[in-house]
């Protein structure tokens, strides 16, 4: 079963992968969910391919996704879909953005795939079986002190007293490390963590 379920995650990010690239140089269209939080028409579009694979293969699963939300909650098994994670980044052409699909059964993670874009690198993970970058398996640092150590975070969208607290943390890693760096897709920040880019990753109020 987990094999039939890692090969339709990596079929649908791929099939999605085609739909954001080729609309990456276009004209954007944008909707605001608020002030400064994003959404395309390239996100649904994305979040449409993706869905539209799960179904076809496992149509009693449960889905949860960015855009349109929860299905069949009572599932054993939960695909959580985000189809363009760093939409900010990709509505101004910065190059810090991706597609992530991860698989839960039973409440626990049993595999994910995330396609770092445009450089197009493919990170993906079975449970018990490593984690890999375009096939070649990859290892978090050995990094084991923090003025050793390069970190990034995040910023969510409500500037409220959780965003004040990680702008002081951000002063204070910046100081006790040898950098922090802030590039907007949480989803690309972690898989730069799992292949020892960075050596450490926090931020507050991240979503499934």
């Amino acid at each position: 079963m987990i094999n039939a379920i890692f090969q339709t995650a990596t079929n649908a990010i791929e099939k999605a992968t085609q739909i954001v690239l080729e609309a990456y140089n276009l004209p954007k269209i944008t909707e605001y969910k608020g002030r400064t939080d994003l959404v395309t028409k390239t996100d649904r579009q994305s979040e449409n391919k993706i869905i539209s694979e799960i179904q076809k293969n496992f149509p009693k699963h449960g889905i949860i996704a960015e855009e349109s939300g929860s299905t069949n909650n009572n599932s054993d098994y939960q695909w959580i879909i985000d189809p363009l994670d760093g939409t900010t980044n990709f509505v101004h052409g910065y190059q810090s953005f991706g597609i992530s699909i991860g698989v839960m059964h039973n409440d626990e993670f049993i595999c994910g795939i995330v396609k770092e874009l445009p450089t197009n690198h493919t990170y993906s993970a079975i449970r018990g079986k490593g984690a890999f970058c375009d096939s070649k398996q990859i290892h978090v640092s050995d990094v084991d002190s923090l003025d050793r150590s390069l970190l990034v975070t995040g910023f969510g969208y409500e500037h409220g007293e959780k965003w004040v607290t990680n702008l002081e943390l951000f002063k204070h890693f910046t100081d006790t490390t040898q950098g922090v760096r802030r590039l907007g897709a949480a989803a690309i920040d972690l898989c730069h963590v799992a292949c020892g880019k960075v050596d450490g990753y926090w931020e507050f109020d991240i979503q499934p």
